[in-house]
């Protein structure tokens, strides 16, 4: 007779990566608002899905000169 393999059961974690345009005086003031999901909401089409982990990533874009040299 073939024995059963035990069963394991693990928590995975998923990030979900969105494009966000905010307006602000600098870079910093952006990523507060770009990590505000709630804020985020208003401007895109982002659903809130219960135990997803929303994170800002990387600058994709940005208008401000400094920054573009």
């Amino acid at each position: 007779m073939t024995e059963l393999l035990n069963s394991y059961t693990f928590e995975a974690k998923k990030i979900v990566y969105y494009s966000v345009t905010v307006g602000a005086e600098n870079k910093t003031e952006a990523r507060r608002l770009a990590s505000n999901f709630e804020h985020c909401q208003h401007y895109e089409e982002v659903e809130y899905i219960e135990g997803d982990e929303y994170k800002v990533g990387k600058m994709l874009e940005t208008t401000d000169e400094k920054w573009l040299t």
